[in-house]
């Protein structure tokens, strides 16, 4: 064999070799600890990158895979697929797709209170046109999908002007999409922050009401965690609540830091996130009376299937408190 013949040869056997190799360690990757699903540029889920970018997972040793989502829906269907072991997402779609779809999950803990908003086109506005909840009846209003926070609180919205949502046309829209799209006949949307601060900061759209002017304090985004993965893996779940909670009281005293990491983080400037940011109640301690209320407009408008005589009975199981430390600064 000639000395090229021989390179080659070589060369392929190198290559093989280093296939072989890389095909070891790809096989032989440990999985995460943890599978944490959380939703795509949802500044009411800054605790979790908070605690991602200090590096409080590896100073406990938690290895953590984070999986992203459109909307809480989606996560709830990650939850059903085995994708995610955990989730930051709104308790809306973990109330009514955890009990409509049977998706076993209990809520730990809470991520924020308020932080969404419900904005008209700022032409419609600024004419006279739009000014009141009863100027949408008949006209499009973009939301994030039917079981999420947002949602409810458009259905909200419309009972306390005297409507219901067959006097609108909701259409599911995703959030990036939702300024960009308004026009006269479809001229507002509900989403949660930072889009509806993004809209207004480039002349788009302005805040008809503020999601805590429809609900003051209303209960948002909570975390999540499979049934199976809590009964499988108390010690993990009680490492990532304590640090959801320390990402929780660290937002709260350290603001200005925190709207920094946001800012890097959602790609957006640093006026927007502030007024953003603003609008977020962060606090990880669960408001029952809050998701109690709202399980039982649920079940009143015929959203899920339960009986209100069950509501107390569900809550005691589908809440579960005790992994958060006993007291909070937040």
């Amino acid at each position: 064999m000639d000395r090229r013949s021989t390179a080659i040869v070589l060369v392929l056997v190198m290559g093989v070799a280093a296939f072989a190799v890389a095909g070891f360690i790809a096989f032989n990757t440990e999985p995460p600890d943890v599978r944490i699903g959380y939703l795509s540029q949802d500044l009411h889920q800054l605790a979790l990158k908070v605690a991602k970018d200090k590096g409080w997972f590896d100073d406990v040793n938690l290895s953590v895979q984070l999986i992203e989502y459109g909307n809480g829906a989606e996560e709830m269907r990650g939850f059903q697929a085995n994708q995610i072991d955990m989730g930051y997402l709104g308790a809306a779609p973990a109330l009514t797709l955890g009990i409509n779809s049977e998706i076993p999950v209990t809520i730990l803990a809470a991520v924020n209170f308020e932080g969404s908003a419900l904005m008209v086109k700022k032409d419609l506005f600024d004419d006279g046109i739009i000014t009141d909840v009863s100027d949408l009846v008949g006209k499009t209003i973009y939301h994030p999908g039917p079981s999420t926070v947002q949602n409810f609180l458009l259905r909200l919205a419309l009972n306390q002007a005297g409507l219901t949502i067959e006097d609108v046309n909701p259409e599911q829209r995703s959030p990036q999409n939702m300024a960009i799209s308004l026009t006269d006949n479809a001229p507002a949307f509900i989403a949660w922050e930072p889009f509806p601060s993004r809209a207004e900061a480039e002349g788009l759209a302005v805040p008809l009401l503020l999601s805590g002017e429809i609900w003051p304090g209303h209960p948002c985004c909570v975390v999540a965690s499979s049934n199976a993965f809590l009964e499988s893996k108390p010690v993990t779940v009680q490492k990532v609540m304590q640090i959801h909670q320390r990402a929780e009281e660290w937002i709260v005293t350290h603001p200005n830091e925190s709207i920094q990491i946001a800012t890097d983080w959602l790609g957006m400037d640093e006026s927007t996130v502030e007024t953003a940011f603003n609008r977020i109640i962060y606090n990880p301690i669960l408001n029952r009376t809050g998701i109690r209320m709202y399980l039982q407009f649920l079940i009143e408008e015929e959203l899920v299937e339960m009986e209100l005589s069950d509501m107390d009975a569900f809550l005691d199981v589908f809440l579960d408190e005790t992994y958060l430390i006993a007291t909070c600064s937040c």
